[in-house]
């Protein structure tokens, strides 16, 4: 029994992303406020704003379409850019994938970690099922543009 205990206890040690954390509506409260006061060039977030944003990225997944309810998604995704730019925030992605909750983040993540090394199954299952989707096709067409073709046959060419 006690060495299932020390078990127990070195898992959850060494495995803390690997449990799952509720994500209080106050603390995504906080994290919409402190978007909104991160350090930026243009439209586009400093390398001091992503590491002051990074440990809210179990926040940013957490966020639902109703969390950003009047609330312009481009700064979201600029954030996400810049979080994905670092590879152990990449590699938190990869893991957590399925808690992303709001569908255009969620969308975004999905094209930043298929082309990256940190790329999964479950991404391109995603992608593949998003270029099914009309709707789905058409936001992310805009958002590649012309690099739109090339990407939408690599997807589907895995």
């Amino acid at each position: 029994m006690l060495l299932m205990h020390h078990i127990f206890l070195f898992v959850l040690v060494l495995a803390p992303n690997q449990t799952t954390t509720y994500i209080t509506e106050i603390r995504k409260q906080e994290f919409i406020q402190l978007l909104q006061t991160l350090p930026h060039k243009g439209e586009f977030y400093t390398d001091e704003a992503i590491a002051k944003a990074g440990p809210y990225l179990p926040t940013l997944f957490a966020l639902t379409e109703t969390d950003l309810t009047g609330y312009d998604i481009y700064p979201f995704g600029a954030l996400s850019s810049g979080l994905a730019s670092h590879l152990e925030h990449r590699k938190y992605a990869v893991r957590n994938f399925s808690k992303i909750q709001h569908p255009t983040i969620k969308l975004l993540w999905s094209v930043m970690l298929f082309d990256s090394a940190q790329r999964s199954p479950e991404v391109v299952r995603f992608l593949k099922n998003a270029l099914a989707d009309p709707e789905q096709t058409k936001v992310l067409s805009e958002g590649l543009g012309p690099k739109f073709s090339d990407f939408k046959n690599r997807v589907l060419s895995r």
